[in-house]
């Protein structure tokens, strides 16, 4: 794809320990264009964070990465810590989730955001507090000439995760990665949040991957979807493809776990078990223990990885057969009334 802003091929993240070798992302390729909200989901564990650590060159030195993660012509796999210092915060940036430990409790959000700025480009201090001022409005901070002066903890949580997202975009990066930005929040706050990513992307044309556990956000954020599990990419298409028409057993169970207008006096469905151990990794699907369609093909190997040329790609051995179900929700249905 020769629009894409971010192209990462065929990534891989290992990290060794005293009892083994941990493979937390195996394999994982997909792109982003400009303007485009990409939405990572999966449970805990299953290496979207990760992945994203790996892109911004932000893991610890003993984790050994492999793959190509391009930025437009650059490659980023193998830069010193000093030539990323100049990639982050300029061409690309991150959110994280936890916005007090994303901003230093004893200076103002003012002075941070102007040390941001100046970090990536040269500006008299009274210039860059015009722009950090700026940025405060533009992400919805009431009242920004007076709140510059403010402490992290003089803001709500809501308005940290703003002044958090301010800093990201300080430098007008190309890709945006938002790591679980909502997590925490109440679901008002939630929706201000997501209100103000929708804005910059139409401001400022700047491309996102937003990281969730939460589907319901992401059916009204994102573009695309990549479903990930145990390491790997297991489906990825346009939004509405995927919810409209899952192939894979482990989305499936994740469409079916939300809660819908039918759940009053049933238990909520459930995907029974729990991922496997990444470090002791056992051959087939990963996902077979805990799929009702599993056969014997899928505990004796893999399915090939999902390819990101393709525009609604499953990593399944039954996908024909999935395609060919009436009522693919059923699989995990429990209609036990509680």
């Amino acid at each position: 794809m020769t629009d894409a802003l971010l192209q990462v091929r065929d990534l891989t993240v290992e990290f060794p320990t005293d009892d083994g070798v941990v493979r937390a992302v195996r394999g994982v390729s997909f792109d982003l264009r400009r303007g485009e909200v990409l939405g990572i989901v999966g449970e805990s564990g299953c290496g979207k964070s990760v992945t994203n650590l790996a892109i911004m060159g932000l893991l610890p030195k003993t984790a050994r990465v492999g793959g190509s993660v391009r930025i437009g012509d650059d490659e980023v796999i193998g830069r010193f810590p000093g030539e990323m210092r100049e990639i982050r915060g300029k061409r690309i940036a991150m959110i994280f989730q936890d916005p007090m430990t994303s901003l230093n409790p004893v200076y103002t959000v003012g002075w941070q955001l102007v040390e941001t700025i100046r970090a990536h480009r040269e500006m008299k201090k009274a210039e860059a507090r015009a722009k950090a001022v700026d940025l405060l409005r533009l992400v919805g901070i009431p009242n920004p000439d007076d709140r510059f002066d403010s402490y992290p903890h003089e803001f709500s949580g809501g308005m940290r995760q703003r002044v958090v997202i301010a800093m990201a975009i300080a430098n007008d990066p190309e890709v945006l990665i938002a790591d679980e930005p909502t997590t925490a929040l109440d679901v008002t706050v939630q929706a201000q949040i997501l209100d103000t990513l929708q804005r910059i992307r139409s401001e400022t044309g700047t491309a996102i991957v937003f990281i969730t556990h939460d589907l319901g956000v992401l059916a009204g954020m994102a573009d695309r979807l990549l479903v990930m599990y145990a390491g790997r990419v297991v489906e990825s298409g346009r939004i509405e493809e995927v919810f409209d028409d899952p192939q894979m057993p482990y989305t499936i169970g994740l469409l079916g776990a939300i809660p819908g207008e039918d759940s009053h006096g049933r238990r909520l469905n459930q995907i029974k078990g729990a991922p496997p151990s990444l470090m002791r990794i056992p051959e087939g699907c990963l996902f077979a223990p805990r799929c009702p369609l599993a056969v014997d093909a899928c505990g004796s190997s893999e399915p090939g990885a999902v390819e990101p040329e393709i525009d609604h790609g499953v990593a399944c051995h039954r996908v024909n057969d999935v395609k060919a179900m009436a009522d693919r929700r059923s699989i995990f249905l429990n209609e036990r009334a509680i």
